[in-house]
């Protein structure tokens, strides 16, 4: 199968920048209504704009026909935003049902309400968002966890401590700037030693 040139080229490339709205052009409907019969609009147009930035990330790769190679990207593209979704949705969850099983007072004191974890769940990166659930829902030490996410305990462990403090903030700031009562003193949240 013949490889198209390189259409992202430099940056700057104007010839770069018309090939790729050529291939937009010619093939973006079918892409969106692709997306369309397997998501709602909203998130079919973020997966229709991420489909074409990898089509200029990966230019060198996009084959003269291109569709097929757009269509398989954008499936990719949206599996990948499922799955996320769906950690997501667990993990807020589990949080969730770890207030009550422990009582709405004590852990409302320690993590706050349903509502305000979700939203403080939400504003966080995804990355800050996986190495909380590493920690506190499959309960992994930092040694553990650091081979999951690739990287070494010492490098899990600062990650883990900055995702919790912007856990934190985040939280506080989903309480609306009321101070959080008490700490995350939840033993899900605490520091787990390294294995």
């Amino acid at each position: 199968m013949r490889r198209r040139r390189t259409i992202a080229g430099e940056y700057g490339d104007p010839a770069g920048h018309r090939a790729l709205e050529a291939l937009y052009t010619a093939h973006a409907d079918r892409v969106l209504a692709f997306l369309l019969h397997r998501t709602d609009r909203e998130t079919a147009q973020d997966i229709l704009s991420e489909t074409f930035v990898l089509a200029w990330r990966k230019s060198g790769s996009v084959p003269d026909d291109a569709l097929p190679w757009l269509l398989a990207s954008a499936r990719r593209l949206l599996a990948n935003r499922v799955r996320s979704d769906q950690r997501h949705r667990a993990l807020t969850e589990r949080l969730a049902g770890m207030a009550d099983r422990t009582g709405t007072t004590e852990i409302g004191d320690a993590i706050g309400t349903r509502a305000d974890v979700a939203a403080a769940m939400s504003a966080l990166s995804e990355q800050d968002r996986e190495v909380l659930v590493l920690s506190a829902w499959y309960g992994l030490t930092a040694k553990q966890a650091a081979v999951v996410a690739g990287c070494t305990a010492t490098a899990f462990a600062v990650r883990l401590h900055r995702a919790r403090k912007r856990f934190r903030a985040a939280l506080a700031h989903a309480e609306q700037a009321q101070p959080v009562h008490g700490s995350l003193s939840h033993p899900h949240f605490a520091h787990r030693e390294s294995a």
